[in-house]
Formats: C-alpha cells, sequence, structure tokens
C-alpha cells in the first residue's frame, strides 16, 4: 500500500483539482445553455405557429371576402339578366305578329336548309370586263356621291329611331 500512498503524493493534485472545477463549470454551463437553447426553440416555434395561424385567418378571410363578392357579382348579372329579359318581353308584347321574327322555334341555331343545293350558278366564260364596259368603273367622284347618300341615309335613320324610341316611351308611361 506504501508504493500507492508515494504514487498519490506525486501526482499533481492542484491541477487535477483545477481540472475537475473546470469540467463542473463546463458542465453545468452546457446543462443551462442547452435549457436556454430548448426554451428559445420552443419560443421560436410558438412564435412561427402563431404566425401560420394569422396567415390561415387572413387567407380564410379574404376567401370568404371573395366568394362573398363574387356572388354579389353573380347575383348583379342575374337580376340585370332577369331585367332584360323582362323588357324584351314587354317589347314584344308591343311589336304586331307580322313584324315579329320567331326566334324561339330555332333557339340561336342555324336554320334547316329545305333542299340540298344542286349546284351553283354558271359564271361566264369570259368574266373580264370588256373595254366598252369600263365606263361604268368606280371613280373618286362616284364613292364620293355613294358616301354622301349613305352618310344621309344614316342620318335619317337616326331621327327615324329617336322618333319611334320617343313614341313607345311616352305609350308605356
Amino acid at each position: 500500500m506504501l508504493p500507492i500512498l508515494d504514487i498519490l503524493k506525486l501526482l499533481p493534485w492542484r491541477l487535477i483539482g483545477a481540472a475537475a472545477l473546470a469540467l463542473a463549470v463546463f458542465v453545468g454551463g452546457y446543462r443551462d445553455g442547452e435549457q436556454h437553447v430548448t426554451a428559445r426553440w420552443d419560443a421560436e416555434k410558438a412564435a412561427q405557429a402563431q404566425v401560420v395561424a394569422r396567415q390561415a385567418a387572413q387567407v380564410a378571410a379574404v376567401t370568404t371576402h371573395q366568394s362573398a363578392i363574387n356572388q354579389e357579382i353573380s347575383n348583379e348579372f342575374q337580376t340585370e339578366k332577369a331585367a332584360i329579359v323582362a323588357d324584351r318581353h314587354h317589347l314584344l308584347a308591343r311589336v304586331p305578329r307580322r313584324v315579329r321574327h320567331h326566334t324561339a322555334a330555332h333557339s340561336g341555331t342555324v336554320p334547316e336548309v329545305p333542299a340540298v343545293a344542286a349546284g351553283t350558278d354558271a359564271a361566264p366564260t369570259n368574266p373580264v370586263p370588256a373595254a366598252g364596259q369600263q365606263a361604268d368603273a368606280a371613280t373618286c367622284e362616284k364613292l364620293g356621291e355613294d358616301a354622301a347618300q349613305t352618310t344621309l341615309m344614316v342620318v335619317e335613320f337616326q331621327k327615324w329611331y329617336r322618333e319611334q324610341a320617343g313614341a313607345l316611351g311616352q305609350t308605356g308611361q
């Protein structure tokens, strides 16, 4: 047993004590640091969960708002459509039957052809006009005159339409 005591006496106890003290401080600090890091981690996870919850609530609110707007637009469209259809039926009731154009039978489809066409009309063998026929060709003066007459016809049609609309508006009140 004596040799063990001699060996123990030779050991640097101050160095071993300092190392043990440093190890104890390090382990204690590590545990406190680990708890601190874990607490910060949990706090950050909770904060992110709150942000996600707020964003989900905002998305739900925006979606609900958009659905309400879409429904409102759809309702307005259906109301306007019903008003237009009612006005159409009201106006059709005023138009004499001989003037009406019945579209209800076809409902927007192309009308049927009663018979198959036998062919096309025969074209002249020489469709290029002869030199004597070029006198009837359109000139700038002729085009200008035609445009002026067309403009006058459109203006007269607009006047007639306004008179008819005014007459219909006065009888309906």
